[in-house]
C-alpha cells in the first residue's frame, strides 16, 4: 500500500492577512495556499510545517490525516474563550492537549490519539474535511464539549480512568460529531452507553435573537465604537466582534458528574458486541434450518413427480446420452439416482444395466454410472 497523507488547515473567523500569508508560503513548496485555506497531499515525504505557528498567525482549524496510523485535529480557540477553565477534565496527556496563548484566554486544542500502522481503515479519499469541523469548533467555543467527551472516552485506555463530565446532548445525532466519530473508528455502541446518563440539551436562542438581545445592552458610544472599528477592519473586526458577543451570551452546556470508569463503559460496548454476534448466529441457524427443510420440501416435491411418472425421466436419460459428452452423462448418473430414491434401487439398477449393454463403448458413459454406483 502507497502511503498517503492529506493535510489541510482553514481560517474561520477571517483571512490571513499579507504577513500570515507569506509565512504560510514558507511552510511548504508544495502546498495549494491562500487566505482562508492551505492543503496539500502527499504520496512521498513528509509535511514539515510548524502547525502551532500556522495555528496561531490565522489559520482556525487542521486536519492531518494519514494510512500510518496519524490522524489529527487542531483547532485555534480565540481569546475571550469564556469555558477555558472547564476544559481541564477532557484532556489527555498527548492524545487531547491543551496549549495556551501567552495572553488571554484562547489557545489550540488539539486531538491527536497514539496510532500504529493499520490503527485506522486506509481511505484513500477521506470523507472529512476542515470545513466539516466548523460546528465542532463552535461548540467548543459556546461550552458544549461533546467533541471532547467522545474523543476522550474513545482515545483513553486506562480501563480504571473515570469519565469526565457528561456533557448534555449526547444522544442528539450532530452531522459533525457523526463525522469526528467516522474519522476516528469511534464505536456508536459507546456513545449510545456514554449517552445514557447525558442531560437534555437546553434549548438555545438562535444567534439572530442572540444578536438583538446583545445589542439592546450596549451604550451608544459601545455602538459607534464598534461601528468604526468595522469601518476601518471590514476583514476582521466582525468576526472579532461576533466572538465577543458570543462569548459574552455563552452559557456551558449542562455535565453531569462522570461517575463510571472507562472499563465500564467499554464492558457494556463488549457485552453489546457479544448479543449482537449471538442474535446473528441464532439468525443464520435458522435461515440454515429454513433453507435445509425448503430443499427438503422440493426434493421431496421432485422425487413425487418422479415416481408419478418415471417415463419422463428415462426421456431426459436417453436425451442427455445422445448428446455425448462427459457433462451429460453426469446428468444421467444424476437422474438414475432420483429413480433410486423416487422408485427404487432394483428400477434404476435395470435402467443404468441396460445402459452399459446398449453403449458398451461409451468409457466415459460408463465411468460415471460406476462413480455414481450403478
Amino acid at each position: 500500500m502507497a502511503e498517503f497523507q492529506s493535510v489541510e488547515f482553514l481560517a474561520v473567523d477571517a483571512p490571513l492577512d499579507d504577513a500570515a500569508l507569506a509565512f504560510m508560503r514558507n511552510q511548504s513548496t508544495r502546498a495549494e495556499i491562500d487566505r482562508w485555506r492551505f492543503t496539500n497531499v502527499y504520496h512521498f515525504g513528509n509535511f514539515g510545517g510548524d502547525v502551532l505557528a500556522m495555528m496561531r498567525r490565522g489559520y482556525d482549524i487542521h486536519v492531518h490525516d494519514t494510512n500510518f496510523g496519524l490522524r489529527r485535529v487542531c483547532f485555534r480557540i480565540p481569546d475571550g474563550f469564556a469555558f477555558r477553565d472547564k476544559l481541564e477534565p477532557y484532556l489527555l496527556d498527548y492524545e487531547i492537549s491543551w496549549v495556551p496563548d501567552d495572553e488571554g484566554t484562547g489557545g489550540v486544542l488539539t486531538l491527536n490519539p497514539e496510532g500504529e500502522p493499520d490503527t485506522y481503515d486506509w481511505m484513500e479519499e477521506n470523507e472529512m474535511s476542515a470545513s466539516d469541523l466548523i460546528p465542532l469548533r463552535e461548540m467548543i467555543i459556546a461550552g458544549d464539549f461533546r467533541p471532547l467527551y467522545i474523543s476522550h472516552i474513545a482515545f483513553q485506555y486506562d480501563d480504571e480512568a473515570l469519565e469526565p463530565p457528561v456533557p448534555a446532548g449526547l444522544s442528539e445525532r450532530h452531522r459533525a460529531l457523526d463525522l469526528l466519530g467516522r474519522f476516528y473508528e469511534i464505536d456508536r455502541d459507546l456513545i449510545a452507553i456514554a449517552a445514557e446518563v447525558s442531560p437534555a440539551i437546553n434549548a438555545l436562542p438562535t444567534e439572530h435573537a442572540a444578536i438583538e438581545s446583545w445589542v439592546q445592552r450596549q451604550s451608544v458610544e459601545e455602538l459607534r465604537s464598534n461601528l468604526k472599528d468595522c469601518l476601518r477592519e471590514p476583514q476582521r473586526y466582525p468576526s472579532k466582534l461576533l466572538r465577543k458577543m458570543r462569548t459574552e451570551t455563552a452559557t456551558p452546556t449542562a455535565a453531569e458528574s462522570g461517575s463510571r470508569t472507562i472499563g465500564e463503559l467499554r464492558r457494556r460496548v463488549k457485552a453489546i458486541d457479544d448479543e449482537r454476534e449471538r442474535q446473528r448466529e441464532l439468525a443464520a441457524a435458522q435461515e440454515a434450518e429454513r433453507r435445509k427443510a425448503e430443499a427438503e420440501r422440493a426434493r421431496q416435491a421432485t422425487l413425487a413427480e418422479v415416481a408419478n411418472d418415471p417415463e419422463r425421466v428415462f426421456a431426459r436419460i436417453d436425451a442427455a446420452i445422445g448428446e455425448k459428452k462427459r457433462m451429460a452423462y453426469r446428468r444421467v448418473a444424476k437422474e438414475l439416482s432420483l429413480i433410486a430414491q423416487a422408485c427404487g434401487k432394483p428400477m434404476a439398477r435395470a435402467k443404468a444395466e441396460a445402459i452399459r449393454i446398449q453403449y458398451p463403448g461409451r468409457s466415459a458413459l460408463i465411468e460415471e454410472l460406476r462413480e455414481a454406483g450403478f
